[in-house]
């Protein structure tokens, strides 16, 4: 007795070697199904965390002062706060752009959750009044997230550029603010090689005094 022999065109091993890539990759999705954010829920917590969306807070610079020329006088409180939205009892983890032209501070204790990123603190408190200390103040969980932390401080601008992720809930306060004990900050509008420092799409010509831009990046419920 013969064997019977079966002899495939190599356009037809081509076609068979389809199907059973395709018959494969509808298996694994039904073994290991993934998870599906529907769109609605995604732009509910957009929506929820709208005010850090395009932030844009800038201390400006109200005159000069002579006797530091590569400062200028201004106000000592900039703040601007809003209700954080979502549904109650929830809380969000909120991932945020943030861009800034900032003088250092030093913050005493807290956390540094990003080792790339140590400028950005989570808690601690302010061990250099007399400096400008930009943050972010949260109700709920209560908590305070510094973005101008630095070893030591100094009359240098600092251009930063990072991501953030902070923990804010349903109904929450958000307070963005920046403080300094005194009536001087060091000016980015003056010459030097660390000024004139612009954030682009945001301030394309350098500003005076200094700035900080927000911008949401994804938000993700616990």
């Amino acid at each position: 007795m013969q064997a019977l022999v079966i002899r495939l065109s190599p356009r037809s091993c081509i076609s068979t070697l389809r199907l059973l890539q395709g018959a494969l990759v509808i298996l694994y999705f039904l073994a290991f199904p993934a998870t599906v954010v529907p769109q609605s829920q995604a732009d509910d917590s957009m929506q929820a965390a709208a005010g850090f969306d395009k932030f844009f807070l800038h201390d400006k610079c109200t005159a000069q002062y002579p006797p530091q020329p590569d400062t200028c006088l201004h106000d000592r409180l900039h703040e601007q706060s809003f209700k954080f939205g979502g549904k109650s009892g929830m809380v969000y983890d909120v991932t945020l752009h943030v861009r800034g032209i900032f003088e250092p501070t030093t913050i005493n204790g807290g956390g540094t959750p990003e080792p790339s990123h140590p400028y950005f603190k989570i808690g601690g408190t302010v061990s250099t009044t007399d400096w400008s200390h930009w943050e972010i103040e949260v109700s709920e969980p209560k908590q305070t997230y510094w973005l101008n932390h630095y070893p030591s401080v100094g009359h240098t601008i600092y251009k930063e550029d990072f991501e953030a992720t902070i923990a804010v809930a349903a109904g929450a306060t958000v307070v963005v603010r920046v403080t300094d004990g005194n009536d001087r900050q060091i000016d980015n509008g003056k010459t030097g090689s660390d000024r004139q420092q612009s954030i682009a799409g945001v301030a394309d010509q350098p500003l005076d005094g200094q700035m900080l831009r927000l911008d949401l990046v994804r938000v993700k419920k616990r």
